[in-house]
């Protein structure tokens, strides 16, 4: 308790500073994220440009044994004649695939270098692991990288005894079979320690996916007068590319990719989102199975009140994710703002707003026994039993009757993270009181989806939680 009353005597100093979770105290008030002193901090990022003719390397899923792979070429786009292509195989010495692609750039932000995108398609291939390198015939070549798609889930069930690996990282997360990583509100200042333990994870352990739930790079934080702040997202997609180039990075908007209409999100990231593949008709929501989970991504920045077009895509696409448990046991949705929150400095956002997207989404969200719903927003790290119209029903994780909610924002960014929380909330289950950064690690078996909220600064387990059902079809 007396930890508590000492953060939360900390949380009024970084309220009048202007930082902390993106909100900021205006009199009787909370909203204003562009502070004076949340804006003094563009000139004091740290950047990350590459070198080499390909950078910012990263994958995205599109479909069963179909991967699109996006790049920049630190080339003016001007200049011309640029022929991307792709070579794969299913061996590094034994590159016979290739396959063309598109260049293209934006004018926001200031860009004007060359991004490049090819769709892989490895349907042909016996094996599920392939080998590959990108670039242009004219400008040069990528190191050969490779990824593997991955089998539904681990057969191995979790026996209730916590490991003690050196560093501790796994407690009930098996480092030797597939997990994935989740992030919210990540940019490159303050993101190094989260971005250093995920690439550690790929190149040690048995990371295969990367979820980011809105807010990445926080280039518009940046830039000052001109604007000039596309090196933000140059910078920040070569700090990911350690584990980009090996596994997919599938990614929602979040408040701070508004900038110019969303522009720059949508030319790196959003337009390689298998949207069309399931069924959405926009780049901002979609869904895709892997590893036993249907994930559903969708926009908060965008309409998604009932009787939307969005509404009416997640509605139908949940129904028929519900119907296929067999196939994909886990239904997992992801979006930037959450629906339930209990942050003190950001309280308008849980107070507020939540209520008014909880209005629009939980009814379908319990109705198709959505498992486990992540967001971001705000910048720090808690987690819900299973809970429906503010009521937890149950108070553990065993064939829980409705989704658990996890807010998931505290990657690591210019406005520092948020530790404060509203005191006595029977729903919430925990809430981590720190200005540390983290990232959940997510693992599922048939039978039991297993959860790790990771300290990136120290490096340790701060919380863990495993959801279990008697089977795939027991919804």
């Amino acid at each position: 308790m007396l930890q508590k009353i000492a953060i939360y005597l900390a949380v009024l100093v970084y309220c009048v500073e202007g930082l902390g979770g993106g909100c900021i105290l205006q009199g009787s008030g909370l909203g204003n994220e562009y502070s004076v002193e949340a804006t003094a901090l563009r000139y004091q990022e740290e950047i990350h440009l590459g070198s080499g003719p390909v950078q910012g390397i990263h994958l995205s899923l599109t479909g069963l044994k179909q991967t699109v792979v996006t790049w920049l070429n630190p080339t003016p786009y001007k200049s011309g004649n640029f022929q991307p292509t792709c070579n794969f195989g299913e061996s590094a010495l034994v590159l016979n695939y290739t396959t063309g692609g598109e260049a293209y750039t934006y004018p926001d932000g200031m860009f004007q270098m060359t991004l490049n995108k090819v769709r892989l398609n490895f349907s042909a291939f016996v094996g599920n692991t392939v080998y590959y390198k990108c670039g242009d015939i004219r400008f040069g070549y990528s190191p050969i990288y490779n990824f593997t798609m991955q089998k539904k889930y681990t057969e191995k069930r979790l026996l209730y005894k916590l490991r003690n690996e050196s560093p501790p990282y796994f407690g009930v997360i098996d480092s030797s079979d597939a997990f994935v990583a989740v992030i919210g509100d990540h940019g490159v200042t303050r993101g190094e320690d989260t971005a250093n333990n995920i690439a550690d994870h790929v190149k040690n352990d048995n990371l295969q996916l990367i979820v980011h739930a809105g807010d990445i790079s926080y280039a518009d934080k940046f830039g000052g007068e001109t604007h000039n702040n596309s090196y933000i997202w140059v910078s920040y997609m070569n700090l990911l590319q350690p584990a980009t180039a090996y596994v997919p990075y599938m990614t929602t908007p979040g408040n701070h990719e508004r900038q110019y209409n969303f522009s720059a999100y949508l030319n790196w990231l959003g337009n390689s989102m298998p949207y069309s593949e399931s069924e959405s008709g926009s780049p901002f929501w979609y869904s895709f199975d892997y590893m036993g989970i249907h994930f559903v991504a969708f926009s908060t920045e965008h309409d998604f009140m009932p009787n939307s077009t969005q509404y009416h895509w997640m509605e139908k696409d949940l129904l028929k994710a519900n119907s296929n448990r067999v196939n994909s046991p886990w239904i997992v949705v992801f979006g930037h703002r959450p629906l339930y929150c209990t942050s003190l400095i950001c309280m308008e956002r849980c107070e507020k707003e939540a209520p008014v997207f909880r209005s629009y989404l939980e009814d379908l969200l319990y109705q198709q026994h959505v498992d486990v719903v992540f967001a971001g927003h705000n910048h720090q790290y808690e987690r819900s039993y299973p809970v429906y119209k503010l009521k937890p029903v149950q108070l553990d994780y065993k064939n829980p009757k409705a989704p658990v909610y996890i807010v998931n924002g505290a990657a690591g960014n210019p406005e520092l993270n948020d530790p404060s929380f509203r005191l006595k909330v029977d729903w919430r289950a925990f809430d981590d009181v720190t200005f540390d950064t983290g990232y959940i690690l997510m693992q599922p078996t048939q039978t039991e989806l297993r959860f790790q909220y990771m300290n990136s600064n120290k490096k340790k387990i701060v919380d863990q939680f495993v959801i279990s059902k008697a089977s795939s079809l027991d919804v």
